[in-house]
């Protein structure tokens, strides 16, 4: 399968990618990370392809949507004793329609898709291989899956017709809905470092630190009993456990992909502490780290885990602690979902010498500055967010926030990960110090949830809708333009791929289906380039669509 015209990069962040081709192509195969020997568990994974020694995928031309399939290749993890119990590895696989979403996620696109194989769409496309940890109660498992947005079934913006009916004309609003869970269980298979495979179950995604939480079904691992963790100090010996690719000498066959669990020697090299009662991350070194240790498994010399790698910078990777994972895990746990970390809505620096020119470009005199840099406490608001928490809260460029609840800001890590502490949907009280105020200002902030770090990448939607119109997210469908060439693939005469349908939306409770193409809606054509298509609030909409190449029409009724 090929995607072109996106303004998407899919590099392989956690190990090795098979099945993605550089920047816009996606092509069918699979993606691992980590090093080890003697046969294990096998796994189906999609049609096997090429990756490059580095680590990035090759790309990979479909010449015929018409070619005939190939078996999809088998992967199997080959065992090892040595490797830490509690590591796992895991085998996530993705259809087309998945992958497809995960760029469109990645990139924040909605461009035009110029060609596909269709016999892509519905079967597997692409599969990760990534470690897991597996938790002491036998069942819970965290890991860091690369392609985890693909199982969050909706877009994150989204206009609603109650939410567009509260807005005064003219006046465009940017929402932030959490995420929706998947309508259909995610493709996971977990395989333990003696080769037993065990079917796991996927909770949901932590917004905090990007991990995604997983239970096994059925017959439970193990009890794993790891020690507690003496103090960590710098210098102190590390591995990192992470799958990579190998092949054993002697068992070569074709169509087989072979995985070993490898582990990589590192030392602690910076200790990261947002306050002094927790260890939030650490920073650990090695002679040399390629990009499959990212979602590594960080254990010391002892064998108890000390995190998940998060990220790599030349040869130092960065890892979330056991600790904060442990506590990722209990929230997804607790709702059985995915949970959004808090949006406030705002850009800011912290209050330093450094920041002087900012706030007298905000608002603040010179001869005020003195008092603000005594303390230096607090977080300078440069921006607000329209249609944000702090928006609608009536937070400005020039506040600044000094004390969130009852904790003084003494940083820009301590803001967010106090406001994290707080979590989303929940009231937090900021004591603001404003220019030209007399006192400081009590502000209380309904904190809103994201999937995206809140100090960026908030983007108003490209488009508004007038009052009595709606897109197609009002249905609850998500959609992807289609040419002409692509659609007569699929069996149609034009129009828009279904990528995604919300749960329990009205869309769904019509029968309307992930990887449908919407010829036209109400009689109207959908038609390529519609990136905001507007149907009229109604109570029912007639939608003619192809599926497998047989024209259907389904009526959508929707609740006003």
């Amino acid at each position: 399968m090929r995607f072109s015209k996106m303004k998407t990069n899919l590099k392989a962040k956690n190990g090795f990618v098979i099945g993605v081709a550089a920047l816009m192509t996606l092509s069918a195969g699979a993606s691992a990370q980590t090093p080890a020997p003697a046969p294990a568990a096998s796994v189906q994974t999609p049609r096997a392809s090429t990756v490059s020694p580095q680590g990035e995928p090759e790309k990979i031309h479909a010449r015929s949507s018409r070619r005939a399939s190939t078996p999809p290749a088998r992967v199997t993890v080959i065992a090892d004793p040595a490797v830490a119990p509690q590591v796992v590895t895991i085998v996530h696989r993705l259809s087309g329609i998945k992958m497809l979403r995960f760029l469109l996620r990645q990139g924040g696109e909605r461009d035009t898709l110029y060609t596909i194989d269709p016999t892509a769409i519905t079967s597997d496309a692409h599969a990760s291989i990534i470690a897991g940890w597996a938790l002491d109660d036998g069942r819970t498992i965290a890991a860091r899956l690369p392609q985890a947005a693909a199982e969050i079934a909706f877009q994150e913006f989204a206009f609603s017709p109650a939410e567009l009916a509260a807005q005064s004309p003219g006046s465009p609003m940017a929402i932030r809905r959490p995420m929706m869970p998947p309508r259909s269980q995610p493709d996971l298979t977990v395989i333990t470092r003696d080769g037993k495979r065990v079917s796991a179950r996927y909770v949901g995604l932590d917004g905090l630190t990007g991990l995604s939480v997983l239970q096994v079904t059925g017959t439970a691992l193990p009890l794993i009993a790891e020690a507690g963790i003496r103090k960590i100090v710098e210098g102190q010996r590390v591995q990192l456990f992470a799958p990579e690719r190998t092949t054993p000498a002697g068992e070569e066959a074709p169509g087989v992909i072979y995985v070993r669990v490898g582990e990589t020697d590192a030392k602690v090299a910076n200790l990261a502490s947002v306050n002094s009662e927790k260890q939030d991350r650490l920073v650990v070194r090695a002679a040399r780290l390629s990009p499959g240790v990212i979602g590594g498994v960080a254990c010391d010399e002892a064998g108890n885990t000390l995190g998940i790698v998060e990220a790599i910078e030349g040869n130092d990777a960065r890892i979330v602690s056991a600790e904060t994972i442990r506590a990722a895990a209990r929230r997804v746990i607790e709702r059985q979902a995915s949970v959004p970390r808090p949006l406030l809505g705002v850009r800011g620096e912290p209050v330093d010498p450094q920041s002087r020119a900012a706030l007298l470009a905000n608002g603040w005199r010179e001869d005020q500055l003195p008092e603000l840099f005594e303390k230096q406490i607090g977080i300078l608001l440069t921006s607000v967010l329209p249609g944000t928490p702090a928006a609608a809260a009536k937070l400005r460029a020039g506040d600044v926030i000094v004390r969130v609840n009852q904790d003084e800001v003494k940083s820009a890590e301590e803001f967010s990960t106090l406001l994290c502490d707080i979590g989303s949907g929940e009231q937090v009280q900021f004591l603001i110090k404003r220019p030209g105020a007399t006192a400081p200002l009590r502000v209380e902030v309904k904190l809103a949830g994201s999937f995206e770090p809140f100090e960026y990448r908030f983007e108003m939607p490209a488009f508004a809708f007038p009052r009595g119109w709606q897109g197609l997210e009002g249905l609850g469908i998500e959609t992807v333009a289609l040419t002409a060439k692509v659609a007569s693939q699929l069996g149609a005469q034009g129009g828009l791929l279904v990528v995604a349908i919300q749960r329990d939306s009205a869309a769904a409770k019509s029968g309307v289906r992930e990887g449908d193409v919407i010829e036209s809606i109400d009689g109207r054509l959908a038609r390529v380039g519609a990136r905001a298509f507007m149907l009229a609030r109604q109570k029912k909409h007639v939608v003619s669509l192809v599926r497998d190449r047989e024209k259907k029409q389904v009526v959508v009724e929707t609740v006003e």
